[in-house]
This record gives structure tokens, sequence and C-alpha cells, in this order.
């Protein structure tokens, strides 16, 4: 691999760390936030906000599978064997290999949130943002090695 390609991949990386760290931030964001709207109100225990928290983990879970997929489809290591396109091709999708699930894990977060305004309880917004900062963690950006070549 050329040194130019080498040092867009490192452009690249440096670029995801970025993102990585502001979307860990606004998950932190709405840590705050909900536990503020959450200590100004009392939960709402009726039927209605027991199903909407188990909607809410359903889709949790489901983009859960969504993170793991699109981040093992997208973000591939580099072999010895690949072309130079097939290079390109790996850095392209780089970027959005990390960016879509971190956007699913977000998601997650922001189900946390809509669950608790919804008149959900404090530990199931809790739960939820806290499997989406474990699922960030798990998701970190990783540099791409290169030194086959």
């Amino acid at each position: 691999m050329d040194a130019a390609t080498k040092a867009e991949f490192d452009q690249q990386f440096r670029a995801v760390q970025v993102l990585y760290f502001a979307m860990l931030a606004a998950l932190a964001g709405y840590l705050v936030i909900g536990l503020v709207l959450g200590s100004a109100r009392t939960p709402n225990t009726t039927a209605s906000s027991g199903q909407w928290a188990r909607i809410f983990y359903f889709l949790s879970l489901c983009l859960i599978g969504a993170a793991y997929l699109v981040k093992k489809r997208m973000v591939r290591p580099l072999s010895a064997r690949l072309t130079p396109t097939d290079i390109k091709q790996c850095l392209t999708s780089f970027r959005a290999g990390h960016l879509i699930p971190y956007v699913l894990c977000e998601g997650i977060g922001l189900l946390g949130l809509l669950a608790l305004l919804l008149g959900g309880s404090r530990p199931q917004f809790i739960n939820l943002t806290v499997v989406a900062f474990a699922l960030m963690i798990l998701l970190r950006p990783k540099r791409i090695d290169s030194s086959f070549s």
C-alpha cells in the first residue's frame, strides 16, 4: 500500500474518532437531560407505559443487531491480496461503517429518553442509556492494520 493511501486511512480514522467522541458526549447529554427531567416528574405506572417499555426494548434489540451487522459488513480488514480498487473501496466504507452503528447506538439512547417522556420509569431510561454506552464502547473505532505491505 502506498504512503498516500496510508495517510488517507489515518485521516479517516481520526475523523471517525472525532465523530465517536462527539456521539459519546451526546449520549452523556441524553443521560443528563433524562435525569433532570426524570427527577422533576413522577413515573406513570399504567399498563400502556409498560407496553411502551417492551416495545422500546424490542426496538433496542433490533438496533443492536443492526449495528453489529452494519459494522461487520462495512468495516473489513485489509489483506495482502486486495487490489488497489478494493483498498479504495474499504477506505470509502470505513467512515460510514463506523458512523451508521454509532447513529444506531444514539437511537437506543433516544428510545430511552422517549420511554422516560412517555411515562416510563427512570430505571428503564437508565437501562437503555447504559446499553447504548456499552454498545458504543464495544463498537469503538479501531485502526485498520495496513502493515501487510
